[in-house]
């Protein structure tokens, strides 16, 4: 093992992502990490990119509306959507220097309460499935199997909301939604964090994605490379064919945002990769739940059975401690590495710092008489 030494209180967001990956020309396969005691804590630790907002008094304001609206709305279908709701969606008060939503207790919780349990619905969750087989039925193919994943196809279909929400004729009007539910729909999409406003590597500059390309194991331009490609194939196959349906460019709380171009796809991909859960087996984006904020000492979102009759099966969070009635109420995003936190979230919580992973790049002479057997055994075994 190697321990290595830092000063947070001199590291940037960069120097995550340079912990996160340690690419050092070492035959070692984990790193340890600690910090040293006498420093300040990490500033920006537990700083989620999900909701992140300049602290301004008009942000402040803005972000007080926009949970209102969707409390509000949510009001008028809750039965729809939630079977357990102990908690409504306000300002987050928790550690950090970001300003963004979270979900608040509305009464006192106990340890081990169930604090909220969505069902499965494809009306309002977006998941892969829904994509494909509702959404975009007729349009894509059966076959049709991007490069970015089930990621990918949800942030599609989280563009359609989008464009749907900004009216105008603009997305498939599928999956259809009584009214009080489509409001609902409408009120999350306006309260989720436009591409101005989302701090996530996705979504960096060109500079600052060299920085972190060459300093952590899990590659940006990878997924950068892909989501591209996707994005081109969908303009050239299918959003240039009807851009009534499908706008270059949408209204979003009074400004102008991409929607259905490559900017439109890659903040959508930024969004889905750093609010969506795997429960079961499937990659899910479920409105309202995706509010909740991280704690390292909180429980993950699991599946589970709801109802008067416990049949139904949905997404539910478990309180990991006591609430009382006006705290923030967390969950866990997972046992990822440092990197993974960065590049799917935006930050690095305190548990991440624990270990990361070094990348070792390794060569096969072409002469080697076993070349393709190793090759089939390196390509088995890692990424490339």
């Amino acid at each position: 093992s190697c321990f290595v030494y830092f000063n947070p209180s001199t590291m940037s967001k960069f120097a995550a992502s340079c912990i996160a990956g340690l690419l050092l020309p070492v035959l070692v396969s984990t790193f340890c990490v600690s910090p040293q005691t006498s420093s300040q804590p990490l500033q920006f630790a537990i700083t989620p990119s999900t909701s992140l907002r300049s602290a301004t008094s008009d942000d402040t304001s803005l972000l007080e509306t926009q949970a209102s609206n969707l409390e509000s709305a949510l009001e008028a279908c809750r039965q729809d959507i939630a079977k357990t709701c102990k908690v409504a969606v306000g300002v987050s008060s928790s550690a950090g220097s970001g300003l963004r939503m979270g979900l608040i207790a509305t009464s006192n919780i106990r340890k081990g309460e169930t604090v909220l349990s969505i069902p499965h619905d494809e009306r309002f969750e977006l998941t892969a499935e829904t994509a494909k087989k509702v959404v975009f039925k007729g349009i894509l193919k059966d076959s049709y199997e991007g490069w970015s994943g089930d990621t990918g196809l949800i942030a599609l279909q989280l563009l359609n909301e989008v464009a749907r929400t900004a009216g105008s004729g603009g997305g498939v009007p599928l999956p259809t939604r009584p009214a009080a539910l489509q409001s609902f729909m409408d009120a999350w999409v306006q309260a989720l964090p436009s591409p101005n406003e989302l701090d996530h590597p996705l979504l960096w500059s060109e500079e600052d994605q060299e920085i972190l390309q060459s300093s952590s194991n899990t590659k940006i331009y990878r997924v950068l490379d892909d989501l591209e490609e996707d994005a081109n194939w969908l303009i050239e196959n299918v959003f240039s064919k009807d851009r009534t349906k499908f706008p270059e460019t949408v209204l979003f709380n009074g400004q102008e945002i991409p929607c259905f171009n490559v900017q439109g796809f890659t903040w959508a991909m930024a969004l889905t990769q750093s609010r969506s859960v795997f429960v079961d087996a499937s990659l899910r984006l479920v409105p309202l739940m995706d509010f909740m904020n991280h704690d390292d000492d909180a429980k993950e979102i699991t599946d589970g059975t709801m109802g008067t009759f416990g049949t139904v099966r949905g997404s539910q969070l478990v309180a990991h401690k006591a609430y009382k009635e006006g705290e923030e109420v967390f969950c866990s995003y997972g046992p990822k590495s440092a990197a993974d936190y960065l590049l799917e979230h935006g930050f690095c919580p305190p548990q991440a710092w624990k270990t990361a992973v070094s990348e070792i790049s390794v060569e096969v002479d072409s002469e080697d008489r076993f070349y393709d057997d190793k090759l089939d055994i390196l390509e088995f075994e890692t990424y490339d």
